[in-house]
């Protein structure tokens, strides 16, 4: 009695596992389509018995379909449930990581590469690749190039995209960036100062020209009506209010162009990591 239970239970066991092959075979096919929310919600359903190859099969599905629609939260948290038997690992792990560079989540980053158990030069390049970058995120200008430095040069996958990130690194290192405080107060002392001083010598010259013109009309109506006129309060009132607003428009725009400078770097960063993974997993 028990011998026949027990053929009963190892025989729906495989007949489970043949199914849960075909359902995953099916994702598979929804992911390769494109059909990434379709595959999402097969894959979140209850799929009994499976064995560790297929589970890691799932998560490797699920991670690659949330990636792929920017879920990168839950993406993470399939594809580190990829075992490292499986092969699907590597890209999972690498995949992983940058999840979360691309979150912002650097040390959480560093944590998945640092523990990523590979073997072969090509998937060690890439990682040291990818922490030389999240160095560069940070900040770190001379501890990325001294990363990069240790890169195996005959790697081809990565050479143009260390040479890009190698470039920015001198960039930044030379970058003084512009002085908001500076700037207004230049402009506090000549109106339009400041902007020439950012670089934008148009819109200074036009600050400068508007202030000395209203500044000159104020003057001559204080001088000949007095400053109770009503001539000399309103452009008066024009000419401080252009005087203030030209030194808050100045300190608020050098904050903004080095905001979108330092944002221009970051997203070039991001896209010269994105590069290899995909062109290596392809």
């Amino acid at each position: 009695m028990r011998g026949l239970l027990l053929l009963l239970i190892i025989f729906k066991i495989s007949l489970a596992e043949g199914q849960n092959s075909h359902e995953l075979k099916f994702i598979n096919y929804l992911v390769n389509k494109g059909d990434y929310d379709e595959a999402l919600f097969l894959a979140e359903k209850s799929i009994s018995y499976l064995n560790p190859e297929q589970l890691d099969s799932l998560n490797y599905f699920k991670g690659w379909a949330h990636y792929s629609v920017k879920n990168l939260e839950l993406s993470t948290l399939s594809l580190l449930n990829v075992s490292k038997s499986s092969p699907f690992y590597p890209k999972s792990r690498l995949f992983a990581g940058y999840n979360q560079i691309y979150l912002g989540n650097y040390s959480e980053a560093k944590d998945v590469f640092s523990q990523t158990e590979v073997s072969g030069e090509l998937i060690q390049s890439l990682l040291t690749f990818e922490l030389s970058g999240i160095a560069m995120l940070e900040g770190n200008w001379t501890s990325a190039k001294n990363k990069f430095d240790s890169l195996t040069r005959n790697v081809a996958l990565i050479n143009q995209q260390i040479a890009t990130l190698n470039k920015i690194c001198d960039e930044q290192e030379n970058h003084h960036p512009k002085s908001p405080v500076l700037a207004g107060i230049m402009s506090g002392i000549v109106p339009g100062l400041g902007k020439i001083y950012v670089g934008k010598t148009g819109e200074g010259i036009a600050s400068l020209i508007t202030n000395v013109g209203f500044g000159l009309i104020t003057w001559e109506n204080y001088r000949k009506l007095g400053y109770t006129d009503f001539k000399t309060i309103f452009f008066g009132s024009i000419f401080a209010a252009n005087y203030i607003s030209n030194i808050y428009g100045t300190v608020i725009s050098v904050k903004i162009i080095e905001d979108e400078y330092q944002s221009s770097v970051h997203n070039q960063i991001l896209f010269q990591l994105h590069i290899p993974l995909r062109n290596f997993f392809e």
